[in-house]
């Protein structure tokens, strides 16, 4: 009989887990789930909205731990934008994010304590705009829809509040810039400031 290279896979990592757990170098996983407010440009586009994110916690063995994050969530439709006296836009957006962290503690590391957090990454998000007529509009239409899917770069800041080993509360800022922009509309589309809860396995 010949095992299958998935099961040889699972072996190998079922026989691992002890050794680097003991070594206290095994990474640790973690969920957050965030209340968004988007600022910057994005403030003149949307409203609040919601994200959640799945970490893993790298180079837990060294003062300074480091974070993979990936994130998904929305903003939801925000106030009307006026394209002219007769018609106007509204948006909302469905987001990603991956970003890796620097977590930066003050004082000694212990179980709990608070943190410094220094990210960088992308962000990726599908926007939705809705183009409607307004009264008066000497060519009224009926509300159409399209959506642009973009990219951009992100910085994170902010700060982690370690309750227990495993739960946490935190709170950042995303600030994001599009590649060649000269801070018009579209600059900082994405930039938000995010509170939330997570726990960590």
């Amino acid at each position: 009989m010949h095992a299958s290279p998935s099961s040889l896979g699972l072996v190998l990592v079922l026989l691992a887990t002890p050794v680097a757990q003991a070594q206290e170098m095994s990474p640790r996983m973690g969920f957050t789930a965030f209340f968004t407010h988007p600022t910057d440009e994005a403030a003149k586009l949307y409203g609040s909205g919601w994200k959640v994110n799945l970490t893993v916690h790298v180079r837990r063995e060294y003062l300074v731990e480091g974070r993979l994050r990936f994130e998904i969530g929305e903003f939801r439709e925000g106030k009307d934008f006026l394209t002219s006296p007769y018609s106007g836009d509204r948006y909302s957006t469905r987001t990603r994010l991956v970003g890796y962290d620097w977590l930066i503690p003050f004082g000694q590391k212990q179980a709990t304590g608070v943190d410094l957090i220094l990210g960088i990454g992308g962000a990726h998000w599908y926007r939705e705009r809705k183009s409607f007529s307004l009264p008066g509009n000497p060519n009224p239409y009926i509300e159409t829809s399209s959506s642009t899917e973009k990219l951009a770069f992100a910085g994170t800041v902010g700060f982690r509040v370690r309750l227990t080993p495993n739960v946490e509360l935190e709170i950042h800022q995303v600030l994001t810039s599009l590649p060649g922009s000269n801070r018009d509309f579209e600059d900082a589309e994405l930039s938000h400031t995010a509170i939330g809860v997570g726990v960590r396995f």
